[in-house]
């Protein structure tokens, strides 16, 4: 005979568990359970409340990389909440003053493409997690005008990441870390909603029966595994534990 029992963790309250928050960030702590759960058949996700407080061009998505006259150099924007006219924006003023005057990038109107236009010829250096693959470059173009390969793509957290270390990954993929995924689907400054009822189950299943969990060390990761910093916005969920009586 198994009994259902639910936790409910809000990271701005310590009325039932001990929060402890690293570096002040809500998607990166330690929560102390106020009771101790042992002969643990199932964890699953019921709900979760998340304000988006992250921003999107962020370390280490904020650096443009490239190569002229036989030297590599970067051009970092100032990590902030960008859309596609302010980052690019952005980016031509700080390439300017880097590679020469006149520099700019812009959109291509109806392809949602940016190019790299200037005087001075360069190389561009693009690989997995670094600002010319979020606009679209791919390694190795080069010249003075520059059609990005592909659409940029600079909202790219369509998901995030809950892992719960000391339950376990639910997911096969070595890369990312994920007990629980949440979609997202809106922006900066809203709250995401994820309901079990309305969405899909998330379970893990323990086959350990000494299994014991009295807390939970949770990170919330973006979809490449790094971990995402909520400035300071708490957030909510609830779990529900099955066990044996």
């Amino acid at each position: 005979m198994s009994k259902t029992y639910q936790i409910h963790v809000n990271t701005s309250l310590t009325t039932s568990n001990t929060v402890y928050k690293y570096d002040n960030n809500p998607f990166n702590c330690s929560i102390l359970l106020g009771q101790s759960h042992r002969r643990i058949r199932s964890v699953a996700l019921k709900s979760a409340e998340i304000p988006i407080g992250y921003i999107n061009i962020r370390e280490p998505y904020n650096v443009f990389t490239y190569i002229k006259n036989d030297v590599t150099s970067s051009l970092k924007v100032t990590p902030g909440s960008f859309t596609s006219a302010s980052l690019v924006t952005a980016l031509s003023s700080a390439a300017a003053l880097a590679i020469g005057a006149g520099t700019t990038f812009t959109i291509s109107a109806g392809t949602n493409k940016i190019t790299y236009s200037s005087g001075t010829p360069i190389t561009i250096l693009s690989s997995p997690f670094s600002l010319a693959s979020m606009l679209g470059f791919t390694d190795q173009q080069t010249g003075t005008s520059i059609l990005a390969t592909n659409s940029y793509n600079i909202n790219f957290d369509n998901y995030i990441c809950i892992y719960i270390e000391n339950l376990r990954t639910s997911s096969l993929e070595p890369n990312v870390p994920i007990t629980f995924k949440i979609p997202i689907t809106v922006g900066m400054g809203n709250i995401q909603m994820y309901s079990e009822g309305t969405q899909w189950r998330q379970k893990i299943d323990i086959s350990d029966p000494n299994f014991r969990l009295d807390r939970l060390n949770i990170k919330v990761l973006d979809r490449f595994g790094k971990l995402l910093d909520n400035n300071g916005l708490d957030w909510s969920f609830t779990l529900e534990i099955e066990s044996d009586t």
